[in-house]
């Protein structure tokens, strides 16, 4: 058969599905704004976004519709150019959060057009009003999200069918749709990430050692921003330093911005959090180790006495399942997509996001209690293994509902 791929950042969520695929002998074209893939066996198709012929000379800021509106110009140009040279796709697989799939159909009318959908936005009930701390500063905020959604329900429109990786992620869109989003997790490599009860680590030369000796409590988050619960957790931290005069703390994210707005007056987030710590924090016990090659992330997570997981109502992070996987002690914000995958008790500990005491309180308990930690974490792996493993269940539910033997 053959699949098109389109995401702007491709491979994106599509990582896993493009390599079997080529593996298998299909053939898979993909189509997105780097310059280059790196997966072998993938025909790759660089574009660029471009003004379409009504094109309003808006500043960005005020309309999400413009960027969106030129990528979909842009991606349907390269396709036209290739449906020319005699691409004719069985498949296109589309990410809808950057418009790229507006016009597709009216390119390739022959294929099966398939729209991946991460989040429905709100004014209500979700991330916008969730965190006090900050408050929507303008109505304007709220219609700009109405816009997005706008370009979303076009690519609903554009598709024949649709899917979403979790059914919080697929409740965020209107109840009317529900029935036409198929919920299928991309799927993780639950062989690769297991339990290393023998792992040690150094980052660099003269970096710090990690082991499994003494209490290392870990975060992961693509930015240290508040989307993901980072304020809170720079908040806990002299309250989780007093847990144990030996323990370490370890930060893996960078200092941008991923799904956050920009930090005030050009600061990084971190810097900001940092400054309104009310107790004193001993740094030195306190590694922030930046964004990390993927073998070096799973290693930190091997040897986690503790994992902290926060996330806003907002889309489920790859590394809270990875971590699961990985028989990750798990302390978690109880929300809503976390809610999700941890039941408090069960396979992990869930505190109110916003009580920094709690989340130190629940890290005390889970290093205390060693041998209900380490059932829990074992029942992590389980639910992991069981409904996210690539391999075992989701590749077999994406070839079905993509039509690929």
């Amino acid at each position: 058969m053959k699949i098109v791929f389109v995401h702007q950042n491709f491979p994106g969520q599509f990582l896993r599905l493009a390599k079997t695929f080529v593996e298998e002998g299909h053939e898979v074209v993909a189509l997105g704004m780097q310059r280059e893939c790196k997966i072998p066996g993938v025909k790759y198709y660089s574009y660029n976004a471009v003004p379409g012929p009504d094109d309003p000379k808006w500043d960005n800021r005020y309309s999400p519709v413009i960027p969106r509106l030129r990528r979909a110009y842009g991606v349907a140009h390269k396709a036209r150019e290739l449906a020319n040279q005699g691409l004719e796709p069985d498949v296109v697989v589309v990410n809808t959060g950057w418009g790229e799939n507006l016009f597709l159909k009216d390119v390739w009318p022959k294929a099966k057009h398939v729209a991946y959908f991460e989040y429905y936005y709100s004014a209500k009930g979700q991330d916008l009003d969730f965190d006090p701390e900050f408050p929507v500063s303008s109505e304007e905020v709220i219609w700009r999200l109405r816009l997005k959604n706008s370009m979303q329900l076009g690519a609903l429109d554009a598709a024949d069918v649709a899917v979403a990786p979790t059914q919080y992620q697929r409740d965020t869109f209107p109840t009317y749709l529900h029935d036409r989003i198929e919920i299928i997790h991309d799927g993780i490599d639950t062989d690769f990430l297991k339990p290393n009860p023998t792992v040690k680590l150094q980052l660099g030369d003269k970096g710090v050692k990690f082991t499994r000796e003494k209490p290392v409590v870990t975060y992961v988050t693509r930015n240290i921003e508040p989307m993901r619960g980072a304020h809170i957790v720079l908040r806990s931290l002299p309250y989780l330093l007093d847990i144990n005069p030996d323990l370490q703390v370890a930060i893996i994210g960078g200092k941008g911005t991923s799904y956050s707005g920009s930090a005030p007056e050009g600061q990084a987030w971190l810097d900001v959090f940092r400054s309104k710590i009310e107790r004193p924090v001993d740094w030195s016990r306190v590694h922030f180790l930046g964004n990390l090659p993927y073998e070096h992330f799973v290693k930190v997570l091997q040897v986690s006495s503790a994992h902290i997981y926060m996330t806003y109502p907002f889309v489920l992070s790859w590394s809270s399942i990875e971590s699961m996987a990985l028989e990750c002690r798990i302390v978690a914000s109880d929300t809503a997509p976390v809610r999700e995958i941890i039941t408090d008790g069960v396979n992990g500990r869930l505190f109110p996001f916003f009580d920094e005491k709690a989340l130190a309180e629940r890290v005390r308990e889970t290093l205390a209690d060693t041998e209900k930690s380490a059932a829990m974490a074992r029942e992590a792996r389980r639910i992991a293994v069981e409904k996210y493993d690539y391999k075992k269940v989701c590749l077999p539910q994406w070839r079905e509902f993509l039509g690929i033997k």
